[in-house]
């Protein structure tokens, strides 16, 4: 297995936690909080490895910050707002499948960026393999204003997610060909760290914005919270047990998303095609399920078991493709 493809299997693990993390901030705080409060926190994080170990992105660091701006700022905007109408599981699968598809695509039309077919092939099956275990939480909820609204606000999501991947991995290839006569970009946790708080700046920035409409438009917008998240009697014993304060749900949101995750997938994009990149990363979902569980006393139905399988091996073969 690559260093690449480890990368993303492990934002995959960290980006299935967040979703948790986030709706139990979105119920005490309301979405736009969480998500500027999340941001601000990650970015004064990585600026700590960003600047001790050098600006190494300095000279793409406008582009790595819009990359941030629409995929952290606009898209999680988007992904925050979702999850409190359509739930975890269900904007998990649109944001990723959606994200993955349109990577793939748009990094191939832009630069050039194509996989082969095997991979081509292996992401499809990771791919079907998430749809496989999240349709069951689709039933039941196809005539829901609320839920729809939900699904439209995540493949917007989905959408400004890829471009975001698709700015940093052209970024990353620029990068990498303006070093070749001195140090090689690929394998260095500098230009990973820097490239990371690049992308946190760009997104606090729209994030701050945000924050600042909501303090004086009233009404809706300044809420957004609540959902399906659960209340303390229907938590599971985990969930229960940890407190139940913002400050706590937006560190860890902060920690294991935007600080961990996105520092992965980063690493991820220097060696993947960033359609590749996120059909890993799509498996997130499946990641949520288990954990929404523990949290929140969620228990998955039995299709969940048959897409996990399915997207399981489709990530084996993967490795082995990319051996």
């Amino acid at each position: 297995m690559t260093a690449g493809l480890a990368a993303a299997m492990l934002a995959a693990v960290l980006y299935g936690i967040t979703p948790v993390c986030a709706r139990r901030a979105i119920r005490l705080v309301g979405y736009v909080r969480a998500n500027a409060g999340r941001l601000a926190l990650a970015a004064a994080v990585m600026a700590v490895p960003a600047f001790a170990l050098g600006r190494a992105s300095a000279d793409r660091s406008a582009m790595f910050a819009l990359a941030g701006a629409v995929g952290f700022g606009l898209g999680g905007l988007g992904v925050f707002r979702a999850l409190s109408l359509a739930g975890a599981p269900l904007t998990s699968l649109v944001v990723e499948t959606v994200a993955a598809l349109t990577a793939g695509v748009l990094a191939w039309v832009w630069f050039a960026d194509a996989l082969t077919l095997a991979e081509l092939v292996c992401g499809l099956v990771v791919l079907a393999g998430v749809v496989l275990g999240l349709l069951p939480y689709t039933h039941g909820q196809a005539h829901s204003r609320r839920v729809g609204r939900g699904v439209v606000l995540a493949l917007a999501a989905g959408i400004a997610q890829a471009v975001s991947v698709v700015i940093s991995r052209e970024s990353l290839l620029a990068l990498q060909e303006s070093a070749v006569q001195r140090m090689p970009v690929a394998g260095r946790f500098d230009v990973v760290s820097s490239a990371a708080f690049d992308r946190l700046v760009g997104g606090v920035a729209v994030a701050l914005v945000a924050l600042a409409v909501v303090r004086v438009v009233p009404g809706r917008l300044t809420s957004g919270g609540g959902g399906d998240v659960a209340r303390s009697s229907e938590r599971g014993r985990l969930g229960d047990a940890l407190p139940d304060r913002a400050a706590f749900w937006i560190s860890a949101n902060a920690l294991l998303g935007p600080v961990l995750g996105v520092t992965a997938m980063v690493w991820a994009l220097q060696t993947l095609q960033p359609g590749l990149a996120q059909a890993v990363a799509a498996t997130a979902p499946l990641v949520t399920i288990p954990v929404a569980r523990s949290l929140d006393g969620d228990r998955p139905p039995p299709g969940y078991w048959a897409g996990a399988t399915v997207a399981v091996a489709g990530l084996v073969v993967l490795a082995l493709v990319r051996a």
